[in-house]
């Protein structure tokens, strides 16, 4: 057993080291990359922890104790900041978000370095720190990691819908794999509360639990090295933020909207309708809300303003709609007989194979082979 450990460490140790030593290298680094090297070391030093732990190094225990014993009620707000700042600009949000290091900080200064105080020099006034209340608060630092997951998750969910007010093809801004690390770690850290209230209700194991999760943290930080350490950042516009966007839409059925407004938005649609269908814009891969606002004349909160509530659609639905319709007339062209159908998928302006059979599917009922067989 101590032999599979060692191996999975020391592995971890080395893994986690190449991936900052990539995150170092990389020039300019944005606030996303600089919170990942943040969070890379803090689970290297868990990893280091738990090698010294297993091989009962004194003093690697007793240096590396501090950061390991305060990353779970680090790591929750470390991600929870490293998915807004993916979608929102740099400006103050690390200063906005310190907040939520509050219990973290409360944490270290309140029971760990009073912990290794205690540890060390045996202070009387600090032997509080080895009492059963603070073994009580100690146990449920997961569930203080598992409300961050789950409002990470939210703010995920949250920011992957307003993409789609913005971008025509998502497939540079798959944020899917994020969304696949934060439920993985979801189910880490229930099994490590189980086990947490297992031990205090039943006792200590006669191992160390622990390693588990560590050993379950070191896949997913080969997963979160692999996808993170090149994910393409995404600004959100300011106006998506401030405004309920989905809500918008489900309310503009039932919104009147002034005379006025209504023949400006009236004029803007057969602009941008005389656009797509001369110009035939939506074949750029590329095409985003602004693009195709400075095309029209106008601004992207005004034409993403009048597409939610005069179309009642989305930039993103509405310019995938025009790209099928053109794959569906490309698709029985003598000159298209050669090209397969993601071939032709991606002259009409797609960029991914998953995306184009979905929206397609959506959009007419049918998938692509299904319907060039029947039609």
């Amino acid at each position: 057993m101590n032999l599979f450990l060692d191996f999975f460490l020391v592995g971890g140790i080395f893994i986690i080291a190449i991936v900052l030593m990539q995150l170092l290298k990389i020039k300019g680094k944005e606030l996303p990359q600089k919170i990942l090297i943040v969070l890379f070391f803090l689970l290297l030093c868990v990893n280091v922890y738990f090698y010294a732990l297993l091989h009962n190094i004194i003093w690697l225990i007793r240096f590396f104790f501090l950061p390991n014993d305060i990353t779970t009620t680090i790591l929750g707000p470390l991600l929870f900041l490293y998915i807004k700042s993916l979608f929102l600009k740099e400006d103050n949000l690390v200063k906005n978000t310190l907040v939520h290091f509050t219990p973290a900080f409360l944490f270290a200064f309140g029971i760990t370095i009073p912990t290794i105080l205690f540890n060390n020099f045996k202070i009387d006034g600090l032997a509080y720190t080895h009492t059963n209340f603070i073994r009580s608060i100690i146990r449920i630092e997961s569930l203080y990691f598992m409300l961050y997951l789950f409002l990470s998750l939210q703010l995920l969910s949250k920011y992957r819908k307003l993409t789609k007010h913005k971008y025509s093809n998502l497939t540079p801004y798959d944020f899917n794999w994020i969304r696949i690390m934060l439920l993985s770690a979801l189910g880490i850290i229930s099994v490590d509360l189980g086990i947490k209230v297992y031990e205090y209700f039943f006792g200590d194991f006669s191992w160390n639990a622990d390693y588990l999760s560590v050993l379950a943290m070191i896949v997913l930080v080969i997963y979160l090295g692999y996808y993170g350490v090149n994910q393409s950042k995404v600004l959100l516009p300011s106006f998506l933020l401030n405004s309920e966007v989905e809500h918008q839409i489900n309310k503009a059925k039932n919104k009147t909207i002034l005379p006025v407004k209504r023949a400006e938005f009236e004029t803007l649609k057969d602009k941008l309708e005389l656009l797509l269908n001369t110009n035939h814009t939506y074949l750029d891969q590329d095409l985003t809300l602004g693009k195709l606002a400075q095309k029209t004349s106008t601004t992207d909160k005004i034409l993403s303003t009048m597409l939610n509530q005069y179309m009642n659609t989305t930039f993103y639905d509405l310019i995938n709609k025009y790209r099928v319709q053109a794959v569906k007339e490309k698709i029985h062209l003598e000159e298209y007989k050669n090209y397969n159908l993601f071939g032709i998928a991606c002259e009409c302006g797609f960029k991914s194979r998953t995306s184009f059979n979905r929206i397609f599917k959506k959009e007419t009922g049918f998938s692509p082979s299904e319907y060039k067989k029947i039609c």
